[in-house]
């Protein structure tokens, strides 16, 4: 067995190595960015003609918001509970380079924020409501109670836009449009029942959104028109877009005239300017701002840390990123995509990392992303990279619930949590081992990811040979007792209001199932999946003479923000099925 300093080293070396997400170009010409580099999320700029490098927020934040439309300041919000995402609004003035704080707010869940230069919008969580709120001057205003799930996602003049279950339907989203001036907030949608989301407001006073209103799957990019009320399909000069049929589009945003399009399907995205296609590398590119007549983008893949290229005579070259050490991008082999199909005849978008490291181990793991609306694409994954390098094949399924494949996917886990998307995990691990991709299958997964290791290890207490569980959902019904307003809607859309399958589709109810080792490792001021259930799931299993494990990390939140913390996760994971690799638990 290796020594725990060798695992250490691994997953140290992945950690630490920082990665670069682009939040846009100042009017100064400097690089604005979001990285983890010194110990803590915060954020940075690069000078690149002087090649210097500042750090500009004072301390640790929670979410960096893109730079405003006048490029003179960018957003953050500050977790100032310890972890519970209770947050604060603040800005760094890009003239002056000092960070201003708005600390008498009433600490909120912030559910989505933009800046337009001038004033921040942004949608925020209470213990009893979620409501839309605008932060300008030295002072930070409730605008309207919104009541359920609902993201800001553009602001501009007199204009709040953003997008949510606002009918309270749970297989459709609209969009609203916020008047500040007179108060007003009208909610719209192209077709009843459509999932319409990420409003982005342009020069001309309309705005551009995503959309399944026509297709019924995919979504388009419709525009709507304030003045005319009308909706239209958005047809782009170039024909590229429009061949490549992406099923979503991750980023799209107007600079001088041209618009910025990421558009998405299998796992992987490309980027357009006005429909033409900008050749990048094969992977995932997040996001794109044209400045000084080139392209700035952030790029990724499974294989490569999250950096900044810029697209420049029509060549692609980096400007920020992290050098793996060579074991570690030794360690990759191919990385494959295909689909699984399961009994009732849905195929399952699936990732394969193969590793390249001999390790004698002879066992893959089974990765199940959170979410459940998110999926494994070929980007940069820390929960997965360690395992590679250790010498774990990873499967990573896109079970039904997942994103990326399109609104008829997402929508078949809802009020199914923990039916057809565990169908799909077992069917896949299944094809694994017939694929001899390992003789034994583990399993691990953080958030829902974390419920459902939980729920495969006692509904299919015979597949896995141990699981680690990381932030898990041990019982729905508590969990809706401990949450906020809009994690409380959360459960309600993800059951379809069916509160009856709470129970049934918990882990604590069948916590004498668990057959094989269980590791779970909880973050202690978890607000989203709490402590409380999670410990009250162990004692059953104690009772019940099961082997397991349980890890608590101190100070820490669902989101593991500081690198130290997110080491420590990531090597009781990999100790765990050290352990169970050889037989030893």
């Amino acid at each position: 067995m290796r020594r725990v300093d060798e695992l250490a080293r691994i997953v140290e070396s992945i950690v630490y190595a920082p990665t670069y997400l682009l939040l846009g170009v100042d009017l100064r010409g400097r690089i604005v960015y979001q990285t983890m580099e010194g110990g803590f999320n915060s954020i940075w700029y690069l000078d690149a003609t002087s090649g210097t490098r500042r750090r500009l927020t004072e301390t640790m934040i929670h979410w960096p918001g893109l730079i405003s439309r006048n490029r003179r300041r960018v957003s953050f919000t500050r977790d100032v509970s310890g972890g519970k995402e209770l947050q604060v609004i603040g800005y760094i003035d890009l003239e002056a380079d000092k960070e201003a704080v708005f600390e008498h707010m009433e600490p909120v869940r912030v559910l989505g924020f933009a800046d337009d230069g001038e004033k921040i919008a942004f949608a925020g969580a209470s213990q009893k409501d979620v409501a839309l709120y605008v932060a300008r001057k030295n002072s930070v205003e409730k605008l309207v109670n919104l009541n359920t799930y609902a993201i800001v996602t553009d602001v501009s003049k007199d204009f709040i836009v953003g997008f949510g279950n606002l009918r309270r339907n749970p297989r459709s989203k609209e969009l609203f449009i916020h008047n500040i001036s007179t108060g007003e907030t009208e909610i719209i949608t192209p077709r009843e029942g459509s999932v319409n989301e990420n409003p982005i407001i342009l020069p001309n006073g309309g705005i551009i959104f995503e959309s399944n209103a026509l297709s019924g799957d995919s979504k388009e990019l419709l525009a709507y028109d304030f003045a005319e009320g009308r909706f239209k399909k958005l047809v782009l000069p170039y024909r590229d877009y429009e061949n490549y049929k992406p099923v979503e589009n991750i980023f799209y945003r107007e600079f001088d005239g041209k618009l910025v399009v990421v558009g998405k399907r299998d796992g992987r995205s490309k980027l357009f300017i006005d429909g033409k296609l900008v050749e990048t590398p094969v992977g995932s590119v997040l996001n794109a701002f044209i400045a000084d007549g080139k392209i700035y983008y952030t790029f990724t893949s499974l294989a490569k840390p999250t950096s900044i290229m810029v697209y420049d005579g029509n060549v692609n070259r980096e400007v920020l990123s992290a050098e793996l050490p060579e074991d570690i991008k030794r360690s990759f082999g191919e990385v494959l995509f295909t689909r699984v199909r399961a009994p009732d005849g849905v195929e399952v978008p699936t990732f394969i990392i193969k590793s390249r490291r001999n390790s004698g181990i002879n066992a893959f793991v089974v990765f199940i992303h959170g979410g459940p609306w998110w999926e494994v694409a070929d980007e940069w994954n820390v929960r997965i990279v360690p395992l590679v390098a250790s010498g774990f094949n990873v499967v990573a399924p896109n079970f039904r619930g997942s994103t990326g494949y399109g609104e008829s996917f997402r929508q078949m886990d809802i009020g199914d949590p923990g039916g057809g998307d565990l169908l799909d995990v077992e069917i896949v691990t299944r094809w694994a081992l017939e694929s001899n991709l390992g003789r034994r299958a583990f399993t691990w997964g953080y958030s829902y990811g974390g419920y459902m290791t939980l729920w495969a290890m006692a509904s299919k207490p015979d597949l896995y040979e141990c699981g680690v569980a990381g932030a898990p959902v041990a019982d729905w019904g508590e969990m809706y007792e401990l949450s906020d307003a809009v994690f409380r809607e959360f459960i309600d859309i993800l059951f379809a209001g069916k509160r009856e399958l709470w129970k049934q589709r918990s882990p604590s109810t069948y916590a004498h199932n668990v057959m094989k080792p269980l590791c779970i490792i909880q973050p202690q001021n978890d607000s989203r999946t709490p402590l409380k259930p999670v410990l009250k799931f162990v004692e059953r299993l104690a009772e019940h003479g099961k082997t397991f494990e349980l890890h608590v990390i101190p100070g820490s939140g669902h989101l593991i923000t500081e690198p130290a913390k997110l080491a420590q996760l990531l090597t009781y994971m990999l100790l765990f099925f050290e352990k169970c690799s050889h037989g030893s638990i």
